[in-house]
């Protein structure tokens, strides 16, 4: 599928601002706290998280390039927080983040996504990357 086919089938299900929001801080602590958890599982001299990350980032970059550096940039900033702190908080960030996501579809009455097409469970993070990069260019 094209980008702008996976945005805009994601859009449909986030138009309420206060969804959205929701997920701009869920989304990241949910990645936040895999990263974290994933991290600890040693695959010889690099973890689980950063395999994670590249496969995801691969991926990313086959459909687009800019959110594939937006991601890149915030995989690694998220990576290097989550491999300082302690586990049961990588994993109360990865609740959390879950939780805002959930009340976030309350307050719409949509149901996530990836309940459809466990694809959107990567295309979420890559829209809001996305989505906040042209919030940021608008306010410059």
């Amino acid at each position: 599928m094209t980008k702008a086919r996976l945005f805009g089938e994601y859009a449909a299900y986030h138009n309420d601002p206060r969804n959205r929001l929701c997920h701009a801080f869920g989304i990241p602590l949910i990645i936040l706290g895999l990263m974290g958890l994933t991290a600890q599982v040693r695959l010889g001299p690099i973890d689980l998280a950063i395999v994670l990350a590249l496969l995801t980032l691969i991926y990313y970059a086959t459909i687009d390039r800019r959110g594939a550096f937006l991601s890149l940039l915030v995989f690694a900033v998220l990576y290097v927080l989550s491999t300082k702190l302690p586990w049961q908080v990588n994993a109360g960030a990865f609740v959390l983040g879950w939780a805002f996501q959930l009340v976030g579809h309350r307050i719409e009455g949509t149901k996530p996504k990836f309940l459809e097409n466990l694809i959107y469970l990567l295309i979420g993070p890559l829209y809001i990357f996305n989505e906040g990069a042209d919030a940021l260019a608008r306010s410059l």
